[in-house]
């Protein structure tokens, strides 16, 4: 049986570090997690703006009611 591995919290994007290889940055991201206040931090209003005037257009050019 496989040991759980402890999931340790990443409050600050500095104690993320420059990863060499892919292999390297999914070994870490299989042990850490970012915490909720700092994934608050990285929401881009432009991203939910586009969003939101792509999900309008798509119901005025909705045709199937």
């Amino acid at each position: 049986m496989k040991k759980k591995k402890e999931i340790k919290v990443v409050n600050s994007l500095s104690e993320i570090p420059l990863f060499k290889s892919e292999d390297k940055e999914r070994e870490f991201w299989e042990t850490h997690d970012l915490s909720s206040k700092l994934w608050d931090t990285l929401h881009d209003p432009e991203v939910d703006k586009e969003t939101r005037s792509l999900q309008k257009r798509l119901k005025m050019t909705d045709r199937r009611r």
